[in-house]
């Protein structure tokens, strides 16, 4: 495969996981707050069973594709490609160790908005009960 065919795939795969954690942001996760609270499991379960091919595979191509560009891409400033890896190691640990987690217990507090994601909705609520 030619070295820009290599940046041409990440870019687009980048911009695909972009317009995903948009749709996530505005749309998903301000649904979950309108479903009740008997049937939320159930949807929880079912919105994460939909979800592996659509967004999960693109998400980890984006951020092991820096690896492949390091290696096979057109060439670029070594600060450059160090940085792309970190950013993408970085969006990975995120990943695995903080949002999939979080998003295996499904917080649902009656009157919070669920319009962010399960992480930061918990980082908000260690921010305001360490205040003052």
């Amino acid at each position: 495969m030619q070295p820009e065919l290599y940046l041409l795939v990440w870019s687009v795969i980048s911009f695909w996981v972009l317009g995903q954690i948009w749709f996530v942001q505005i749309v998903v996760y301000p649904l979950f707050a309108k479903v009740g609270e008997a049937e939320y499991t159930r949807y929880h379960r079912f919105y994460t069973s939909c979800i592996p091919l659509p967004i999960i595979l693109p998400g980890f191509a984006s951020f092991l594709l820096p690896i492949a560009l390091a290696f096979h891409g057109p060439a670029m400033p070594a600060w450059m490609t160090a940085a792309n890896i970190a950013f993408g190691i970085v969006g990975l640990l995120v990943t695995v160790l903080l949002e999939i987690p979080c998003s295996k217990r499904p917080a649902r507090t009656t009157g919070r908005s669920q319009s962010s994601s399960p992480t930061t909705g918990r980082a908000r609520h260690l921010l305001r009960s360490r205040r003052p």
